[in-house]
């Protein structure tokens, strides 16, 4: 399962019901927001985690992307060295490293402690040789272990529909309710160059504007 930063924007978007078409070298996904105000009792026993407050950024960088370029995360090919010390700089900014009972690095965790006394996940991920072996409950289980322990109101996130169609029922188990729901369009990574043009297979690639009629 994955999730990635997404701010609830203030404003409501309504358009006429109908298909839209979105220019060539665009993405757009389904989004829904999130919120889990309690902790879950007997979740999943949690994975060990390890805080990590200055990664080395090359290896942050490969972490993010070996999780997230499947599912197109781009952000850490996008920061420099500078950048990616910069953000873990502050203390708001918690990374976190699971790992499993045999002491293997299986995923990551990033969350951000913002205002108002809530925490919202920015990242959430298992790499892809550690999934289908019943770790992203014990990974999220261990991510709100840590989280709760800072005593927010509440803890939210974002999904995507990029992800697993089972996401929604995954994090509803983890003790998350859907609040909002919307859309997110942005450039895609494998056009603007900073992710491979072969990532993600499953989500169309299309640069160039269809013209009716054309060959």
């Amino acid at each position: 399962m994955q999730v990635t930063e997404g701010t609830l924007p203030d404003e409501i978007t309504d358009l006429p019901l109908g298909y839209r078409r979105i220019p060539a070298g665009k993405i757009v996904n389904a989004v829904t927001w999130m919120e889990a105000r309690a902790s879950v009792q007997g979740l999943a026993h949690p994975l060990a985690m390890t805080r990590v407050i200055e990664p080395e950024p090359a290896f942050y960088r490969s972490v993010f992307l070996e999780i997230g370029a499947p599912w197109l995360w781009d952000r850490a090919a996008e920061m420099s060295d500078a950048d990616i010390a910069a953000h873990f700089a502050d203390p708001r900014q918690h990374l976190y490293y699971g790992h499993d009972d045999s002491g293997g690095h299986v995923g990551m965790v990033e969350f951000v402690a913002g205002d108002g006394n809530e925490i919202e996940i920015t990242y959430f991920g298992l790499f892809p040789s550690s999934t289908g072996r019943g770790l992203g409950k014990r990974l999220m289980a261990g991510a709100l272990d840590q989280a709760w322990r800072l005593k927010p109101d509440r803890i939210w996130l974002h999904t995507s529909s990029f992800d697993h169609h089972s996401v929604i029922g995954f994090y509803r188990a983890c003790g998350f309710e859907p609040f909002a729901a919307g859309f997110e369009i942005t450039d895609d990574p494998r056009v603007k160059g900073t992710l491979p043009r072969d990532c993600a297979p499953q989500i169309p690639l299309i640069e160039t504007e269809w013209v009716s009629g054309a060959r």
